[in-house]
C-alpha cells in the first residue's frame, strides 16, 4: 500500500469524523436554543403563575366585599320595610279620602281613571284601606245625576244632594 492510498484513507476517515461532529454540534445547538426557550417559557410562567395567585386573591377579597355589602342591602331593605310599615298612615289616608271627596264631583271618565289607580296602588303596594274609603272607592265610579248649579250670592255652587238646599241669607 502506497502513502497516497494511506492518506487519501486517513482524510476520508478525518471528512467522515469532521462531518459526524458537525452534525453533533448542529444538534447541541438546537439543544441549547430548545433549552433557552425551555427557560423563557418556564420565566413566563412563573410570572403568569403569580399573576394568577394574585387575581385569585384579588377574586377572593371581591366576593367577601360583595357578601358583606350584600349583607348590609338586606339588612337595610328589612329596616326600610320595618319603618315604612310602621310609618304613620294616618296622613296618606286622610289624603286619600279628600282626593276621592274631590273625585266624585268630576267627569265618569276622570272618576273610573281615578278609580283604577287607587286600585292599582292599593293591589301593587298591598295596602289595606279602613272600610269607609272601600266603600267610597266601590261607588266612586257609579252614574250620577246631573248636578244641580245654584246661584247664591253671585257664587255657583254645584250639589249634589238634590234632596234640599239650605240657603242661610243675612
Amino acid at each position: 500500500m502506497d502513502f497516497n492510498e494511506m492518506a487519501q484513507s486517513a482524510r476520508r476517515g478525518l471528512d467522515d469524523q469532521r462531518e459526524k461532529l458537525t452534525e453533533k454540534m448542529e444538534q447541541l445547538n438546537d439543544y441549547a436554543k430548545l433549552l433557552e426557550c425551555m427557560e423563557d417559557l418556564i420565566g413566563k410562567f412563573d410570572k403568569l403563575q403569580e399573576e394568577n395567585e394574585s387575581l385569585q386573591q384579588q377574586l377572593t377579597e371581591e366576593k367577601r366585599l360583595k357578601a358583606e355589602l350584600e349583607m348590609k342591602l338586606a339588612e337595610m331593605s328589612k329596616l326600610s320595610a320595618g319603618m315604612a310599615k310602621k310609618a304613620d298612615q294616618d296622613d296618606f289616608l286622610k289624603a286619600l279620602r279628600i282626593y276621592l271627596n274631590i273625585s266624585k264631583r268630576k267627569t265618569i271618565g276622570k272618576r273610573e281613571a281615578a278609580k283604577n289607580v287607587i286600585t292599582d296602588l292599593k293591589t301593587t303596594a298591598k295596602l289595606d284601606f279602613p272600610d269607609d274609603i272601600m266603600e267610597m272607592l266601590e261607588h266612586l265610579d257609579d252614574e250620577q245625576s246631573d248636578p244641580k248649579t245654584v246661584v247664591v250670592n253671585g257664587n255657583y255652587n254645584d250639589i249634589h244632594d238634590n234632596e234640599g238646599v239650605n240657603l242661610n241669607k243675612k
